[in-house]
């Protein structure tokens, strides 16, 4: 993985920390597994998310970012999976990933429930 790390950023398009999260995703939203390169569309949906957001002291460091799409960005950006930390100890990047993760299903499962509510009331018009 190194290999392609190092040739995203001899483009001169990717930078190391771009590359290097590329990398360490697999190229998808870490919280839906949204693959972030199958298209145009999805890859202007890339984002780097702050696991711990900024506006909780989440540090601008690497152990605190986490590759994700547009649409779970956007749920989770305020949201702190410190707080539903439930473990002993500091976590690990990954616990509050797997937290996040969890956080985000569950709002993203009751937006669809809303757009199919939506889309059931305009289906007996048309």
């Amino acid at each position: 993985m190194s290999k392609i790390k190092d040739e995203l950023i001899a483009t001169g398009d990717w930078s190391e920390e771009q590359a290097q999260l590329a990398v360490e995703f697999n190229f998808e939203c870490a919280y839906c597994d949204k693959n972030l390169i199958s298209s145009v569309d999805s890859h202007r949906e890339w984002q780097t998310d702050h696991i711990v957001p900024s506006s909780a002291n989440g540090k601008d460091i690497p152990e605190n970012y986490a590759l994700s799409c547009r649409t779970c960005n956007t749920i989770k950006h305020i949201w702190n999976p410190l707080e539903a930390y439930t473990g002993k100890g500091a976590p690990s990047k990954n616990e509050l990933i797997k937290i996040a993760r969890s956080y985000v299903h569950t709002v993203r499962a009751k937006e669809q429930s809303d757009l199919d509510k939506y889309l059931k009331i305009i289906a007996q018009y048309s």
